[in-house]
C-alpha cells in the first residue's frame, strides 16, 4: 500500500501520533509519503520505505502570507501522481483535509481520503465562524474520518452537526521508547537538586494547557515536600508564567527547560507529571507518563477519563481546583505506596490499551475498508 500522510512537523500530538503512525506503516512493508512544511520531527530521514516531501512556500508580492494552503495542494497532488499514492491520509482538518479534497480534485491520480480530527482543529480553529462551513465541508468530504476519543466523536457531531460514520481510534504509544528503565541520575540532577521531587509539566503555553494553573498549585503543593517545578515547552504564556512564578515567590523553585527531545529521557526522571488542562481531546502527556512509570495529576475534562483512570492509575481533580491538584501532588511525593500502585497499573494500562502496534493495525483496516467502499461503523 501507499499512503501518503499530511501532518504538522511540530512538537504536539497531532504530528507524533501521524509520525509514529507513518513509522509504523513503513515496518509492514508500506510506502508511506509524509508531506509537511518541514521534516517532521520524529524522523530521522534515514527510515526504510518512508519519503518525505517539503512543502516550499511560495510568496507573491500582492499578498502578505506564503499562500501555503495552495502550494499544499499542488504538493499532494503532485506526489499523488508521481508516487501513484492511492490513500492520503490527513491529520488535522484545517487545512489538512480541505487540501487533500481539493487534491483529489485536481490530480490526474484518483485517491481515497482519510481524515483524523485530533482536537483544536474541531475545538477550537473549527469552531471560528469564516472557517466553520470549510472546515465542516471538509471533513464531510472524507472517505473514512476517525478521531482520537469518544469524547471527541460526541463533540464533532454535535457542534459541526455531522451526521456520518466516525470511528474512535485511540492515540498510542511504544511501550519500549517510553519507558521507566530510561531514568537516570545524571538526566535527574540537570533538573533538580538531590532530595527534590520533581514534579513536570509538559505544555505548549497556552490557555487550554492551563500552565497558570499548574503553578498555582505546585506553589501550594511546594509547601508541604521538598519539590521542584520543571516545565518543559515553549508558547505564548511563557513570560507570564515567570511572571507568576515570581508573584508566588517559587521562581527559586522552578526550572523552565524549553522545547526538550527526546522527550522519553526527561519524563521517566519525574515524580508526577501535572497537567491540568481545560481541553484535552485525549492526553498524550499522561499517556506518555503512563508508559513511563510516572503518575499524572490530571483534570476530568473532556477525553482525559479515556485515558487516566482515578485512583487506579493517577489522580485527577478539576482545572481550577489548585488545592485539590496540590494535594494530589504531595500524596504521590509522601506515599511511596500509592506512587507505586499508580505507575504500575499506568505502564500496565498503556499497554493493555495503547500499544502502539495495535492501533497501526486499525488504521490499515480503515484504509483497506476504504479501499473496498466500505462504511465505517460507529
Amino acid at each position: 500500500m501507499k499512503v501518503g500522510i499530511i501532518c504538522h512537523p511540530s512538537i504536539g500530538g497531532s504530528g507524533l501520533v501521524a509520525t509514529q503512525l507513518g513509522i509504523g506503516l513503513a515496518h509492514r512493508g508500506h510506502e508511506v509519503h509524509f508531506i509537511s512544511r518541514a521534516m517532521p520531527f520524529r524522523l530521522s530521514g534515514r527510515e526504510s520505505n518512508v519519503h518525505f516531501h517539503p512543502v516550499e512556500p511560495v510568496y507573491y508580492p500582492l499578498f502578505d502570507d506564503s499562500l501555503y494552503t495552495f502550494s499544499l495542494t499542488a504538493k499532494i497532488a503532485e506526489v499523488a501522481e508521481k508516487h501513484d499514492v492511492g490513500i492520503m491520509h490527513a491529520h488535522y482538518s484545517i487545512p489538512h483535509s480541505l487540501c487533500v479534497h481539493l487534491a483529489r480534485q485536481i490530480s490526474r491520480r484518483d485517491f481515497h481520503t482519510v481524515t483524523t480530527i485530533h482536537g483544536t482543529d474541531s475545538t477550537l480553529l473549527g469552531q471560528d465562524r469564516p472557517l466553520y462551513p470549510l472546515n465542516r465541508f471538509s471533513i464531510d468530504q472524507s472517505d473514512v474520518v476517525t478521531t482520537v476519543s469518544n469524547f471527541q466523536r460526541r463533540y464533532i457531531r454535535e457542534h459541526l452537526h455531522l451526521d456520518r460514520d466516525i470511528e474512535v481510534i485511540h492515540n498510542f504509544i511504544d511501550p519500549d521508547a517510553f519507558k521507566p528503565e530510561l531514568a537516570s541520575l545524571e538526566t535527574r540532577r540537570t533538573m533538580a537538586e538531590d532530595g527534590e521531587k520533581i514534579v513536570m509539566h509538559v505544555s505548549n503555553f497556552r490557555l487550554p494547557k492551563n500552565t497558570a494553573g499548574v503553578v498555582k498549585a505546585f506553589a501550594r503543593a511546594v509547601r508541604k515536600v521538598r519539590a521542584r517545578l520543571v516545565l518543559i515547552g515553549d508558547g505564548p504564556e511563557l513570560e507570564q508564567v515567570k511572571v507568576l512564578c515570581r508573584e508566588l515567590k517559587i521562581a527559586n523553585r522552578v526550572t523552565f527547560m524549553g522545547k526538550v527531545n527526546p522527550i522519553e529521557a526527561i519524563i521517566p526522571n519525574a515524580d508526577c507529571v501535572l497537567q491540568p488542562s481545560y481541553t484535552e481531546s485525549f492526553g498524550m502527556v499522561s499517556l506518555e507518563a503512563m508508559a513511563s512509570g510516572v503518575p499524572p495529576v490530571t483534570s476530568t475534562r473532556d477525553g482525559i477519563p479515556e485515558v487516566v483512570v482515578h485512583g487506579e492509575t493517577g489522580l485527577t481533580a478539576d482545572p481550577d481546583d489548585h488545592q485539590g491538584l496540590a494535594d494530589h501532588v504531595v500524596a504521590l511525593c509522601r506515599d511511596d505506596v500509592l506512587h507505586e500502585k499508580l505507575a504500575r497499573n499506568g505502564r500496565q494500562r498503556a499497554i493493555d490499551h495503547f500499544l502502539w502496534d495495535r492501533q497501526v493495525d486499525r488504521y490499515l483496516q480503515t484504509y483497506n475498508q476504504c479501499q473496498d467502499n466500505q462504511k465505517i461503523s460507529a
